[in-house]
């Protein structure tokens, strides 16, 4: 895509969605969105979508609906009160995307080749929040807090985090691996 069409576009997707605040980082050809640019973006509003060169984040109009100081508006969803988990299993991709649950006890299992995917969100559990097996799972400016723990990653499990606010225990064994992609805050 030329620089040119990619402005023409990103001026498109501006006048089309108001709303949308555009967070676009490199702009010159071959020039990539630095961590530190789509962390800002991200931490300003609900991530829409990004790649290389660029990221799209919804904000709010300015009233006084507005996070306090410190604080990331992760999701306005209303609350879920869930009392079995959700479980991913085998080759799925699961999106998890504006949603505020609760769980009674453990919130979400992701296992055997499961690709989870979890964006502006805020999930409360009783148990574990975010258990994961042989899978990948891929947090992006959400609230993720377990009583026993926020994230349980073992055999091989690969969990990527960033611009999320995790309470609670991140616990990993063996293989299983954590990334942290910056802006995450460890309660």
């Amino acid at each position: 895509m030329t620089l040119l069409s990619r402005r023409a576009m990103t001026a498109g997707v501006a006048v089309a969605a108001l709303g949308l605040g555009l967070g676009l980082g490199g702009l010159a050809a071959g020039q990539s969105a630095s961590p530190a640019s789509t962390a800002r973006a991200s931490a300003g509003g609900r991530v829409i979508a990004k790649g290389p060169g660029y990221s799209i984040v919804a904000t709010s109009p300015a009233s006084g609906n507005q996070a306090a100081p410190g604080e990331t508006r992760v999701t306005d969803a209303p609350l879920e009160t869930l009392h079995e988990p959700i479980v991913c299993q085998g080759q799925r991709v699961l999106n998890i995307d504006n949603r505020n649950i609760r769980f009674e006890g453990n919130a979400i299992t992701a296992e055997d080749g499961c690709e989870l995917h979890i964006t502006n969100s805020r999930i409360s559990a009783g148990g574990i929040a975010i258990r994961a097996r042989n899978a990948s799972v891929h947090i992006e400016n959400s609230d993720i807090e377990g009583s026993k723990a926020s994230i349980d990653a073992t055999r091989g499990a690969q969990i990527y985090v960033e611009a999320s606010t995790f309470k609670g225990a991140a616990r990993r064994l063996g293989e299983a691996a954590i990334h942290d992609l910056g802006n995450n805050d460890w309660l």
